[in-house]
């Protein structure tokens, strides 16, 4: 199966209200021989207010993006139609999915194009940074890693080429997937149980067969920089749909016979007696081969190991009792839920999906020319893609929309760029606030290249400012 590497430059981190500025991807196949290109750059969309300093990190000017032909809207159809054209296919980043596949993901739900892309019609997805980190555990000599101050490994990009002699042109899309594949290529040579591991698990359906045709599962979890690994024994899933493991650690004939009160206290202390496999996020799972390059269970022996497994799997009352109990904290948790309004933007994973009328309309509109899109437009019975079909037109071709709906989207956006609060969108107070500390930073430096940088944007949120008082 072929493989498409890509990555992307944003506005900032946050993959809901910020917007994608450039992306690069190439297609090879499973040998890593490059089929295709693909690279974009576009504007920025109106009324966005970007984060400066994540615009210094990616090396984007106002001048870059005010000399881009292509709108946001624009890109968006080209990185839709491009990656539908290389399916199916395995779409490969680092650190995708947690930040690239959001994007995406995001960013076809608000243009109204199929969210699941990279999901969908045979198309798989898989994170390389995962599989780097269980690669540099389970086979430490596979490649180099940087070690911070506290002592604990760095996986950045722009780290891991520097110590393994990649070239790399750092935080520019296209740098950073030709590095990517460069890190494959060494984790397919050098560690190539992981990367198959990696390569297998990257659906729901084939993480849960794993973990149900295993009685002994090798998980690994990356939490406040730090590394892990346990071994573990499928008990059941939660009301996510999250598979939920006894960690082997522990001795199963000092819970099974608990109350669910005393073991409700015990999943709550460390080392903590249940893991959670986000099946959906390409978890790294191996069997119990690898016991042996795990020092805490490999004490324990593998005799005691598949004895305390054998206890889980007969164990249906236990197991019950743990379902209980994950379902009585959900409920609590719906209860305690925040009445706050979603707004349309933050909708894709509690809306619902779309209809197959809906979906008919999303073809209609990108087929037909922007008058007849505002017609479109109107014809949805969702009033999130009805909202978003009004904010393209807006973006695209402000004057088809009449007067009062024009007036009401500008009135929308003024209200949230202008906001004094501390809203989870970036504001024109807060990116003012973010220069001065900057502007601060690069004076005491003497960084004049940066402090012109900062002055152009500041140039830019002024006249922004005006736009929308």
């Amino acid at each position: 199966m072929n493989y498409v590497f890509y990555d992307l430059e944003t506005t900032g981190r946050n993959s809901t209200w910020d917007q994608i500025i450039q992306v690069a991807a190439i297609l090879t196949d499973d040998k890593f021989n490059v089929i295709d290109k693909f690279e974009e750059r576009c504007r920025l969309k109106k009324g966005l207010v970007p984060y400066p300093e994540a615009l210094i990190i990616n090396k984007t000017s106002v001048e870059i993006l005010k000399n881009v032909n292509l709108s946001h809207y624009e890109l968006t159809k080209k990185i839709e139609t491009t990656f539908k054209k290389w399916s199916p296919a395995i779409f490969v980043g680092y650190n995708s999915i947690n930040f690239d596949e959001e994007f995406v993901r995001k960013t076809f739900f608000k243009t109204l194009f199929e969210p699941y892309l990279t999901q969908f019609n045979g198309n798989k997805r898989v994170d390389v940074i995962g599989m780097t980190r269980a690669s540099k555990f389970y086979f430490p000599d596979c490649l180099k890693v940087g070690i911070n101050e506290k002592g604990n490994q760095v996986f950045k990009l722009d780290v891991l080429t520097e110590l393994n002699n990649i070239f790399h042109n750092a935080h520019d899309a296209m740098g950073d997937v030709d590095a990517t594949i460069e890190i494959a290529k060494i984790l397919q040579k050098n560690s190539n149980k992981v990367w198959n591991a990696g390569l297998k698990n990257n659906n729901k359906i084939d993480v849960d067969n794993f973990l149900i045709q295993n009685n002994i599962v090798c998980m690994d979890e990356y939490l406040f920089g730090k590394f892990n690994v346990h071994a573990v024994t499928y008990i059941c899933k939660n009301q996510f749909n999250y598979p939920q493991c006894f960690d082997l650690l522990h001795d199963p004939l000092d819970y099974i016979d608990m109350s669910i009160k005393d073991l409700k206290i015990k999943m709550k202390q460390k080392p903590k007696l249940i893991k959670e496999i986000k099946n959906n996020k390409n978890p790294i799972l191996l069997d119990s081969s690898v016991i042996d390059k795990m020092p805490v269970y490999q004490s324990i022996g593998m005799e005691v190991l598949i004895h305390r497994a054998e206890i889980i799997k007969q164990s249906s009352d236990f197991k019950n009792k743990i379902q209980t109990i994950l379902f009585e904290e959900y409920e609590t948790k719906q209860m305690t839920k925040s009445q706050i309004d979603i707004m349309p933007e933050e909708s894709i994973y509690s809306g619902g999906f779309p209809d197959n009328h809906e979906k008919s309309k999303m073809i209609n509109f990108h087929n037909a020319d922007w008058e007849e899109r505002f017609y479109i437009a109107n014809q949805f019975k969702d009033e999130r893609y009805k909202y978003f079909a009004h904010l393209l037109i807006y973006e695209e071709m402000p004057h088809v929309l009449p007067k009062s709906d024009y007036e009401n989207i500008h009135k929308i956006i003024a209200n949230q760029i202008l906001s004094t609060d501390n809203e989870k969108w970036n504001t024109i107070p807060k990116a003012y606030h973010e220069l001065d500390n900057l502007r601060e930073e690069y004076e005491r430096q003497g960084n004049d290249e940066k402090l012109l940088f900062l002055e152009d944007w500041d140039y830019f949120l002024q006249d922004l400012e005006k736009q929308y008082q």
